[in-house]
Parts: C-alpha cells; structure tokens; sequence
C-alpha cells in the first residue's frame, strides 16, 4: 500500500532512526557500518522495518485493532523482501560467470521478482480498490500506484537480466548496478506502506481483517512449494523483533517448515544458499573475501 495523505513520506522511514535516502545515497552505508560495528550479515544493506509507529495510534483504538496486526503482518512481508534484495546486492559480485552457482543465484533472483510481483499485483488488483470501499473513498489508494511508477522501470531491468541472462553471460557489477537503479525509491515505498495500514484503525476490525485475509489467499493460492516455499523461509530473521515482538511470519504449522526444509528444498538447494538466513531463520553471516 502506498503513503495516507497524512503521512509524509520522509516521516514514515524513521522506522530504523533514519532516512532511507540517507541510508542509500551511498550504497555501501548500511555495510559499512556493519563492518565497523562487528559480523557483517547477508541481509546488511538498505534498512529494515523496525517499527509500525503504534504511538501514532490513539489510546481510545483496542490493541487488538486488526490495522495494527495488518500493519505488522505488512511489514514482516516487506522485511522478507528486503532481505533477499540485500541478500542480493551483498553476493552478486562473489558469482562467477559460467558456474552453477550463477545458475543458481539468478533463479533466488528469480523468486524475489516473482514475489515482488505477485505482492503488488494483489495490492492494486484487489487490496487498494476494498480499502478504498472500506473507507468510502474512490480512488484514495491512487497515490500508491504513483509509487510504484518511480521504481517500475527499473525493476522491469531487474527482472529481465535474472530471468533472460545466462549463467555465461552473468556479470555481478550488472546486477549491482541494476538493484542501485531502483531499490532507493522501492525501499522508500516499503516503509511508507506501513503508517498508511495503522491509519485504518478508523475502519471496522472485522471487515478489515476479512479483506486482508482474502488478499493473502490469492497472494498464496498459487505458491509452489519447491520454490516459494524455501526461499520464503530462507529470508526470514526469527530473532528479529518489530516494536519489540518477534517475527511470526509466514506462520502456519510448524510440520509443514520441517517438510519443506527436508524435502521440498532439496530440489533447488544451491539457489537457497544466497539466502540471507538458513532454512530455520538464523542469520547467516557474510563471507569475508
């Protein structure tokens, strides 16, 4: 979703204590620091979301309001994605061409934009136009589809090289170059969505939660589990807290994780090794070169 007409877009990125166009002028910013400060991770790069803002919230709105829990379910889906985009940007320049591991790393990328995707497909398709209904205002997402003008081209790049380019073909600086051509303004609009889903707190609960549950059936109904699944559960930081609450996300019973780790994963198990985190959600820490 895209920026409420009462959140100004620098505000929203104070999620991680500063601008996301300060994190990102230079691309390295994020990693250097992380290289300072100690063990420099696969997800270090452009900033995660730390905070839904619930202190914007007014006291009278119960904490069971399903804005907030919709607002956190949001930004867990949007940390996943950052995650792989770091995950990403980090490895592309360790990749040989003519390897495997080339293979391997452009069908990760492959997933990323397919859920990239996917993920804005059902927010413009169906998403917005209900939250709109919900709110009674024609057109009050619109702003967020004016986000997605400012990063489409260059995720349009981004897409092509990993799906059309071949292992031998496959150049590292490309794809860093490509990621730094868009990710800026994408990672911008990832944060931004989420004040605009705690301003909900205005709507009815239980026709709010109603319309997100069905967004996230067509977001799932056609997930394959020999490649969604594993790279889902590859991009996650179990230990990762937003407003101080660890991640629950994908959630879902804890057998089907396990048949997913043990079975579906094998078929592609050299593209998850670009994941930022292992199968079960621990971090993994960048090689030194």
């Amino acid at each position: 979703m895209g920026r409420g007409s009462s959140t100004p877009s620098l505000r929203s990125v104070r999620s991680n204590g500063s601008s996301i166009s300060a994190a990102s002028r230079a691309t390295s910013g994020t990693s250097k620091s992380s290289q300072q400060m100690g063990p420099r991770f696969i997800d270090d790069h452009y900033p995660l979301i730390t905070t839904i803002h619930p202190e914007t919230v007014p006291a009278s709105v119960p904490k069971s309001h399903s804005a907030l829990w919709c607002a956190r379910q949001m930004a867990q889906i949007h940390n996943t994605i950052i995650r792989a985009l770091n995950a990403s940007w980090n490895h592309a320049i360790s990749v040989q061409p003519c390897t495997r591991e080339a293979g391997d790393f452009l069908f990760f990328n492959q997933q990323l934009c397919k859920t990239i995707v996917r993920h804005h497909h059902v927010e413009d398709e169906y998403l917005f136009p209900e939250v709109d209904k919900l709110q009674g205002q024609p057109g009050g997402t619109q702003g967020n589809r004016k986000d997605h003008e400012s990063f489409a081209a260059g995720l349009a790049v981004f897409q092509k090289y990993v799906f059309i380019t071949k292992s031998s073909e496959f150049c590292g600086l490309t794809v860093r170059h490509i990621i730094e051509s868009f990710a800026p303004s994408f990672i911008q609009h990832l944060h931004d969505e989420i004040p605009t889903l705690v301003n909900l707190h205005v709507l009815d609960s239980a026709a709010l939660m109603k319309t997100w549950k069905h967004a996230n059936h067509l977001a799932t109904k056609d997930a394959e589990l020999y490649n969604d699944g594993p790279w889902l559960l590859g991009c996650q930081d179990n230990a990762f807290t937003i407003d101080g609450i660890k991640n629950d996300f994908p959630g879902g019973f804890w057998v089907t994780g396990a048949v997913i780790r043990t079975w579906h994963a094998r078929k592609h198990a050299g593209a998850w090794k670009f994941c930022p985190s292992d199968l079960s959600g621990r971090r993994r820490q960048l090689a030194v070169v």
